[in-house]
Parts: structure tokens; C-alpha cells; sequence
């Protein structure tokens, strides 16, 4: 038995002692860690999955992909006479996201991979959405049976060019750890025509539309994290 263990652990040593760094050809996939206090320290911060391919051993083309739908619904039963149910149910829109880019790795240490890169950043959302039964507005203080109300915003596509600085750390071989930066050297975002419905008991509903817009920003900080990788 002792034996065994003996061999195991010289087994694990081992796989730690040859943690190899990317070389020409490799691939590596990883997931974002969103690092929190309370009962649930780390938890993996999907749906963005990251992707690389090391085009030689200092050079690597990425790709981050983003997918995001989600929907909340608040609800209140209110009691006595001409008792109701309001509703609010909030939607983010259904959003996609890829980002395109390239890294320059340094020499660093055996396990540590430093590099910066740039990346082209691509979104397009549905729009936010908000529907309410028995009430005028979102506002909870403005319920009442009968009345509705729906918001549906416009599409929004957003392009964007950004910079980043990070380092991978490999604990074993094939698997890293690695932190990341980033800087948005402009972004121009456009959000098209939406629609307000309106109506108050047994009135006519009133349609209001929204205006479309657009925005650029120079310089801004564009994110990062903790993240997760496998090198195949």
C-alpha cells in the first residue's frame, strides 16, 4: 500500500514538475471565473468560452465567444375585493458576441506566459423587453387590474476595437490559469427604434416609439478576469 501511494504521489509530482507551455500548434480552451465571497467563492462565469490557436510558439490568434438570454419575473397577489395579480416580466434579449483577436506571448518563466494582444470586438442584441399585467408601468407602486404595459427596445449592434495584457500560469500540463485586462480603444454602439404600449383600464392603448440613437466612446476600460484553460 505504502508503495502505491508512493507511486502515485511521484506520479503527481511529475505531472506538475512538466507543466509545458503552448508551442506551435496547440489549442487551448477556456471558461472565465467570477471570484465571490459567501457560500459560493467560484463560480463559472458563463456563457463566454474562450478559444486559441498558437500559430507559432509566441504568437497565437483568439476568439471569445458570448451568448446571453435572460428573463425575470416579479409577481404580487393583491387581496380583498377585486383582488389581482401583478406581473412584471423583465427580459435582457437574446445577445451574441465574438471577438476576434491576436496575442504576443514573451518568454516569462517555464510555467508563466506572458503576452499582450488586440482584439475586434462584434455584438448584437434583440432588446431589453418589459411586460406588466395589471399595471401602467414597471413601477410596482403603479398596479392596478386592467391596465398593461410593454416596452420593446430596439436592436443594438455595437463594434469595437480593444487592447489587452494578460499571463497564463501552468499548474499541471495542459491545464493554466490566467489573468487578463483590458482597454477599449473605441467602440461604437447604435440602438434602433422601440415601442412603448400603454393601457389604463378600459381605455385605448397608446403606442409611443422610441428614438434610435448611437454612441462612440474613446478609451474605456473593456474588462477582464480569472480564467480557466486547457491546452490540447
Amino acid at each position: 500500500m505504502k508503495k502505491l501511494l508512493l507511486v502515485v504521489a511521484f506520479a503527481a509530482v511529475g505531472t506538475f514538475a512538466f507543466a509545458q507551455k503552448p508551442v506551435a500548434g496547440d489549442r487551448t480552451a477556456e471558461v472565465g471565473l467570477n471570484l465571490q465571497t459567501g457560500t459560493a467563492p467560484i463560480n463559472y462565469n458563463v456563457p463566454e468560452l474562450r478559444f486559441r490557436m498558437f500559430k507559432s510558439d509566441d504568437m497565437a490568434y483568439r476568439l471569445r465567444v458570448n451568448l446571453g438570454s435572460q428573463t425575470t419575473t416579479d409577481k404580487f397577489s393583491f387581496e380583498g375585493a377585486g383582488a389581482f395579480d401583478w406581473e412584471a416580466k423583465t427580459g435582457t434579449g437574446f445577445g451574441i458576441a465574438i471577438a476576434p483577436g491576436i496575442e504576443k506571448h514573451f518568454a516569462g518563466t517555464k510555467r508563466l506566459s506572458p503576452y499582450v494582444g488586440a482584439e475586434l470586438g462584434i455584438g448584437f442584441n434583440t432588446g431589453a423587453s418589459i411586460d406588466v399585467t395589471n399595471g401602467s408601468s414597471p413601477d410596482f407602486n403603479n398596479a392596478a387590474k386592467d391596465d398593461s404595459y410593454s416596452f420593446n427596445g430596439g436592436s443594438q449592434l455595437s463594434i469595437g476595437l480593444g487592447a489587452v495584457m494578460g499571463a497564463d500560469y501552468y499548474v499541471a500540463d495542459g491545464v493554466y490559469l490566467g489573468v487578463e485586462f483590458g482597454l477599449g480603444l473605441f467602440n461604437i454602439a447604435s440602438v434602433g427604434e422601440g415601442e412603448e404600449k400603454t393601457k389604463v383600464g378600459a381605455g385605448a392603448e397608446v403606442t409611443n416609439k422610441t428614438a434610435t440613437s448611437s454612441t462612440t466612446t474613446i478609451f474605456g476600460v473593456a474588462g477582464g478576469g480569472v480564467r480557466l484553460g486547457y491546452k490540447f
